[in-house]
């Protein structure tokens, strides 16, 4: 996404200094309280974030209204990260990286029949998927698929993403 990250960036950061911070995934570090969709701060990366569904979904049958229902920011410093979760009631979710120094950690999903990938002969191979963070970067996912954050390792610089759920109908692939 072509954002002004700097935006971003103090609205979380003054987020993290005047809310109450919440523990959910949450290993160490901030996670706020979901955010006011209305404000203005994040308007530009609401609309990046479901003009990119309404691509996702141009081929199907009878593309959903897909919208953000919720978003909350997180900052881990030092060592600090996100245990395996879902995101429960929504049909998608995401992760859009706002500041990202070198070390900060992966985002890891998790093939949803691990436990049997690693029982048979494939010895887990393919069962885990590892994502860098790049700074105006953004994951897409359905939001059933089980993820986790792997600890910041940058003892001097905090990593800070921006969470969401997307909601709507679900449809159907055109057939060719």
């Amino acid at each position: 996404f072509n954002i002004d990250n700097e935006i971003l960036r103090k609205y979380c950061l003054e987020q993290e200094q005047n809310t109450k911070g919440v523990v959910k995934s949450n290993i160490g570090g901030y996670q706020s309280p979901d955010f006011p969709l209305d404000a203005p701060e994040l308007e530009e990366l609401i609309q990046a974030i479901e003009w990119s569904f309404r691509e996702y979904t141009a081929d199907l049958i009878y593309p959903p209204p897909l919208s953000v229902a919720n978003m909350w920011c997180n900052i881990n410093y030092y060592k600090d990260g996100n245990a395996p979760h879902v995101h429960p009631n929504s049909v998608y979710s995401g992760a859009y990286y706002v500041q990202t120094p070198k070390d900060c950690g992966e985002i890891c999903f998790q093939h949803p029949a691990l436990d049997l990938l690693y029982h048979y002969q494939t010895e887990g191979k393919n069962a885990l998927f590892k994502g860098g963070p790049q700074e105006r970067g953004v994951y897409l996912f359905p939001s059933w698929l089980k993820h986790y954050v792997s600890p910041n390792m940058n003892f001097n610089e905090k990593r800070i993403s921006i969470s969401f759920n997307v909601i709507g109908g679900v449809s159907m692939k055109k057939m060719n």
